[in-house]
């Protein structure tokens, strides 16, 4: 992808050499010079004021007024207030919830009448779909549940079908992909990331930032991407959200920096800081991390925004700035380009400016960045967007499609005693119950509550299994938190009648739900279902008929209870507006279930953190008091209704630095059924100078095999998959054995490095 760069001292002279502003306005707008060209041209006719707009970011989403009997644009710039007058002064220059298109267009129509008709950025926070949008938009799960699939293409596409439907809206940036590895469950963004394992986070960042962005974000379906939270809030103190990271630089370098690095290299546009401190500094005054090591080192082209706030939080959470105007100067000049959100900053920046403690040409450098990313948007040409191309793009059959595939292929099939799934659609009854069996909880967090006809609830996809002679008995569950004795009562009788009971239970994320119990600044301290939705169970569990638990969450659910005492156990996640529909398919069999857990699922609260790439001294002494040290589920566990069997693993006995490692490998389905089989290749240093994990993932792939269908397949390892950092912290190979590991010790193989 091509970056902007510093044009050559003679183009500088060449352009500067305009007779008239008129004459700059006309070659800056001309959509046929490179767009580089066009960033300085426009670069050198703005004042401080304009440069260091572009660098405030403000929310369209006012408080409206009491004002009436005005039309809809005037009523509008009312709400706005003094916001509106700034966006003429060219002194905003992206905006963040704006709630629809129209007023999308009326903000750009503002911007247009200022004096060098520079277009806004229009930003939001896309997760997984444009589901901040206050209408009706595609939902897709979760990144927890994307992750699941171990599938990138489908990443791929949902950021592409994502961008498509932003773009039709007017919006042009994403605050996604959450490329944070996840090791803590109790917090409550767990379910926006793609959970514990470096590789497997960097490979689904990598497909969505690229689907998101097209080759270089210059066609008018792409956004701009954002890598987000650098660095370390996945394991946060006390797994509340933004509080302080204390991480070793090895576990840094290991563990949390390979997502942002790959993130990079596929030419994230921008990256956004963590709200949290990391060993001491706060992520958003880093001058080391986010100048010398990620421009610097990583060669990192793009732009900062800072979260939420987070340049006020330096002086009023962190205290390392006696003032806001302090809390300013520490974060431009440790490297942030864009402030979210409000009032304050402009006037902070331009007073130290002024007095020279910050260089204009540090403000010079921000600002050529983002109208780098403005004029390759073709936002100069095309800032407005109508009725028609929303209504051909929005909620597309295409997108409706990937939301139900990648539900389905995100399910994980936890337990399945005496294969009572897949249930019979010739049952003479069926009781469902449970706070998320008729909820839009599975549509997860960074989604707006959607029309109902446009979502498939547990409920609504079992009816449309079942045959016209099945009894289906539904108990309406609302509350996560307390059931009364009848309630319980009932709930017992009425599974008691019937053949077996299916209750969906979890967690509730939604945005501006009120009856949320995890998400954003709402962590868990515990990690077993909220409220009594246990004892719920228990009461279904004591009626003596087969319970199947369909779990609906971000975070893991710790609950051995439900391991030991349930038949049939589906991790559905948070599926989006077809989940409903997907977790019925693989109840009654019309999907094998092939997901697999991107994520270790601890026994309790108490046994954080446990996750499968520890050191070898994890539990080599002592145990838990009455509990055992083993994970409930380990990372890569996910059942089928199938069988696989893995054969004829083929390695060479040695390898140098050079070379391409080659695994052969021969897969059989052995069942009745088709099915996916999720193939995870590990290694593991047998000897090294420092702690290496047990087992490191180096290659992973979803396959397909229809019944008794046998394959060999072939995964290419590289070299630098078997690198380390030895002691003195250069990233090396070390000579010696290594152990190929398939699947969970399926086949072991070793591999000497010469």
């Amino acid at each position: 992808m091509k970056y902007l760069h510093l044009l050559n001292f003679s183009l500088i002279i060449l352009f500067s050499a305009c007779n008239s502003n008129k004459e700059l306005k006309e070659m800056y707008l001309d959509k046929n010079l490179p767009v580089d060209k066009r960033v300085e041209l426009l670069l050198n006719t703005m004042t401080l004021d304009e440069k260091i707009g572009q660098m405030c970011q403000y929310v369209g989403e006012p408080s409206k007024s009491e004002v009436k009997n005005v039309d809809e644009e005037v009523q509008y710039e009312l709400d706005l207030g003094e916001t509106a007058e700034l966006i003429k002064q060219s002194k905003i220059g992206s905006f963040l919830k704006v709630p629809t298109y129209k007023e999308a267009n009326y903000l750009q129509k503002m911007a247009e009448e200022s004096r060098l008709k520079i277009p806004l950025l229009i930003a939001t926070d896309a997760i997984h779909g444009h589901g901040m949008y206050q209408e009706p938009i595609t939902i897709y799960p979760t990144e927890i549940g994307m992750a699941a699939s171990f599938d990138t293409d489908l990443a791929n596409k949902v950021a592409k079908y994502t961008a498509a439907e932003m773009r039709a809206t007017g919006y042009h940036w994403t605050f996604s992909p959450n490329i944070e590895i996840a090791r803590d469950g109790r917090w409550g963004r767990f379910g926006e990331t793609f959970g514990e394992d470096p590789l497997l986070v960097s490979e689904m960042g990598k497909a969505m930032i690229e689907g998101y962005q097209g080759d270089n974000f210059g066609d008018s379906v792409n956004v701009i991407a954002c890598a987000k939270h650098f660095v370390g809030g996945g394991i946060s103190s006390n797994g509340l959200n933004g509080a302080a990271a204390d991480i070793s630089e090895r576990t840094l370098h290991e563990i949390f920096f390979p997502p942002f690095i790959e993130a990079i290299k596929s030419n994230v546009y921008t990256i956004m800081p963590a709200h949290n401190e990391i060993n001491g500094i706060p992520c958003h005054a880093h001058h080391t991390y986010l100048s010398k090591l990620m421009r610097d080192t990583w060669d990192f082209k793009g732009f900062y925004v800072s979260d939420w706030m987070d340049i006020e939080r330096l002086e009023t959470v962190h205290k390392v700035a006696a003032s806001q105007k302090e809390a300013a100067k520490l974060a431009v000049l440790a490297g942030l380009d864009v402030h979210m959100q409000g009032p304050g900053f402009f006037d902070h920046v331009k007073e130290l400016v002024n007095e020279g403690a910050i260089p204009e040409k540090v403000i010079n450098e921000s600002v050529r960045k983002i109208l780098y990313a403005k004029f390759q948007l073709g936002l100069f040409e095309n800032r407005y967007v109508n009725a028609t191309k929303i209504k051909n793009t929005l909620m597309k059959k295409e997108h409706l499609d990937l939301a139900l595939e990648v539900a389905q292929k995100s399910m994980v099939l936890l337990k399945n005693e005496a294969n009572i799934l897949p249930l019979s659609k010739q049952l003479n009854s069926i009781f469902i119950t449970g706070p998320n069996a008729n909820s839009q909880a599975l549509l997860g967090d960074w989604s707006r509550n959607q029309p109902d006809e446009n979502i498939t609830t547990v409920i609504e996809g079992i009816r449309t299994k079942m045959s016209a002679t099945t009894k289906i008995d539904f108990m309406e569950c609302e509350s996560y938190h307390s059931y009364s004795d009848n309630f319980m009562e009932e709930a017992k009788k009425r599974a008691k009648s019937s053949d077996v009971t299916i209750v969906a239970v979890g967690e509730n994320s939604i945005r501006f739900d009120k009856d949320k119990t995890s998400a954003e600044n709402l962590d868990r301290p515990i990690l077993e279902l909220a409220g009594q939705q246990l004892e719920l169970v228990k009461a279904l569990v004591s009626s003596g008929k087969p319970v199947i638990v369909v779990l609906i969450n971000g975070g893991p659910i710790a609950s051995p209870w439900l391991v030991e005492n349930v038949a049939g156990i589906i991790e559905a996640w948070e599926p989006g507006m077809y989940g409903g529909q997907a977790i019925a398919d693989v109840i009654f069999g019309d999907y094998n279930p092939g997901g697999k857990l991107p994520i270790t699922i601890p026994r309790s609260v108490g046994h954080i953190q446990n996750f499968y790439n520890q050191k070898p001294s994890a539990f080599h002494r002592g145990c838990f008091f009455q509990s055992s040290s083993e994970a409930l589920f380990e990372f890569g566990f996910g059942l089928s209704y199938t069988q696989f069997k893995y054969s004829n693993l083929k390695v060479k006995n040695s390898f140098t630095s050079d070379d391409i490692v080659t695994i052969n490998l021969t897969i059989e389905n052995n069942g009745e059924l088709g099915g996916d089989e999720v193939v995870l290749i590990y290694i593991n240093d047998i000897v090294s100078s420092v702690t290496t994990p047990v087992k490191k993932l180096v290659s992973f792939d979803r396959l397909h095999l229809e019944p008794k269908e046998k394959k060999e397949f072939t995964f290419d390892i590289s070299s630098n998959s078997f690198k380390m950092f030895n002691q003195a912290m250069d990233y090396v190979i070390e000579p010696g054995e290594f152990e190929i590991i398939i699947g969970n010790n399926i086949i072991v193989s070793t591999i000497l490095y010469e």
